[in-house]
């Protein structure tokens, strides 16, 4: 069985490695890379977020049977454009998203969004990436992960990558970038599954809200974690994405059936 996992912003693949680690499918091989832009060594970052998901299709047209898709924040928006671009060719054979959305449903929002993400990229760029992160990780969005790991731990652990890639990557595919997906999830025949922290009450309405729209979606929620779910909980998102393959292990079906 294969599976492709997608980190988030400023992550790097190997935050599925503890994942991974816990996870009880033999046989199981986890394709998981950096994302364009993202770790030491950083790939050419795609110029739009649909030539993302181009770049994700040639890496998912590369296996030769279906692929469970996973992804995180980031990872989980491309993840759930890929299987949205592959919902009628059986290439993808299920869909987990960690703390993701369906992007923003109005033109204005989009742009307001994107807006503010270009000032954030342009403050990475001028700052350097170890001031970014000092900044971004008092968000309280990533305080339960603060509270667990430490603040200074948490940035010294993402201080790897390259202000100009990650911000590049960021104009590319920050939630402004990328279309709004909500359409689409009725198109979606595979299983999906929804996780949040119900310490993270934003990002459980908006995988509600993904679980609710896809015909075969659920939600389930880890308790005490925020929206870091890979370094708060990998052993519980583990579990729950286990017995969610082994209970929904059938290969995909297109939008034909």
């Amino acid at each position: 069985m294969r599976a492709l996992a997608l980190h988030g912003f400023l992550g790097r693949g190997a935050d599925w490695d503890a994942f991974a680690a816990a996870v009880d499918l033999p046989g199981l091989e986890l394709d998981r890379p950096d994302l364009p832009g993202h770790g030491p060594h950083p790939r050419p970052v795609p110029p739009h977020f649909a030539a993302w998901v181009q770049w994700l299709e040639e890496r998912l047209h590369m296996a030769t049977a279906p692929v469970h898709l996973l992804g995180y924040s980031l990872g989980g928006r491309l993840a759930l454009a890929l299987a949205l671009a592959e919902a009628c060719t059986g290439k993808v054979a299920s869909l987990t998203v960690l703390g993701a959305s369906c992007g923003l449903a109005s033109h204005d929002e989009r742009r307001a969004r994107a807006a503010a993400d270009g000032e954030l990229a342009a403050a990475l760029e001028r700052d350097g990436l170890a001031p970014f992160l000092d900044r971004w990780y008092r968000q309280p969005l990533f305080a339960p992960a603060c509270r667990t790991y430490g603040h200074a731990a948490l940035v010294a652990s993402r201080g790897q990558g390259q202000a100009g890639p990650l911000a590049a990557a960021l104009r590319a595919s920050g939630t402004g970038a990328m279309p709004n997906l909500r359409p689409g999830l009725g198109c979606l025949r595979i299983p999906v599954l929804a996780l949040a922290g119900t310490l993270d009450p934003k990002f459980c309405a908006l995988g509600q809200e993904i679980a609710a729209g896809a015909p075969r979606g659920q939600l389930r929620t880890v308790d005490g974690a925020g929206h870091a779910l890979l370094l708060e909980a990998p052993g519980t998102c583990a579990r729950l994405w286990t017995e969610f393959i082994n209970r929904h292990a059938n290969p995909a079906r297109t939008c034909h059936e």
